[in-house]
């Protein structure tokens, strides 16, 4: 329980280093958030997932237990609510050398609105598709040692939020850590589409 507080708490300090709020919509977008441009053009969705109204027992079912294991990752634990949280699953993961969590979160927003909230890195924002779904990878301005976010347009008006935090200083670089988060959106997708 101690070690879950602890991912929790570094979950509640990288959330505070990004600008971007966990307590539902913010009124005004930060401001350094870029505008949306052509560059960020994500793909037609194949079909919308099923993930509004879902739970954050529901969100836990979305790594199987082989997925975990591939991640590295065990412990699913509904995300600490502080007023209304996104409903969401977190994972607390070790390598042997790293230490890390994975958080998987429903944001009853668009996409391209939530993307405005992220204080993004220059240069880490970056648009893959993911099982025919727009995905974004970012990492937070000031914080890119900390972590890896990818951001799953899954339907409409509704956001998969993936976040991948390091609990080991220095332990894994950029591409290992944005690895472990495409990793993550990949599996829950997946698991999401097999579930439809």
């Amino acid at each position: 329980m101690r070690t879950w507080l602890a991912a929790a708490a570094a979950g509640a300090t990288l959330l505070a280093v990004t600008g971007c709020t966990v307590n539902g919509p913010d009124p005004a977008p930060a401001p350094s958030a870029p505008a949306p441009d052509e560059s960020m053009k994500l793909p037609q969705r194949p079909k919308d997932l099923a993930v509004a109204g879902k739970r954050d027992d529901d969100v836990c079912t979305w790594l199987s237990a082989e997925q975990q294991q591939s991640l590295r990752v065990s412990g699913a634990q509904p995300v600490i609510k502080d007023g209304d949280n996104y409903n969401g699953c977190g994972y607390l993961g070790d390598t042997g050398a790293a230490r890390f969590a994975i958080g998987v979160r429903i944001v009853p927003e668009p996409i391209e609105l939530f993307l405005q909230k992220i204080n993004s890195s220059p240069g880490t924002r970056q648009v893959y598709e993911l099982n025919g779904f727009g995905t974004v990878q970012s990492q937070i301005g000031g914080g890119e040692s900390l972590g890896c976010d990818a951001f799953i347009d899954a339907a409409q008006g509704q956001t998969v939020w993936v976040n991948m935090q390091l609990q080991t200083p220095g332990a894994m670089n950029a591409d290992q850590m944005c690895e472990k988060a495409q990793t993550a959106a990949h599996s829950a997708v997946s698991t999401l589409q097999a579930q439809s």
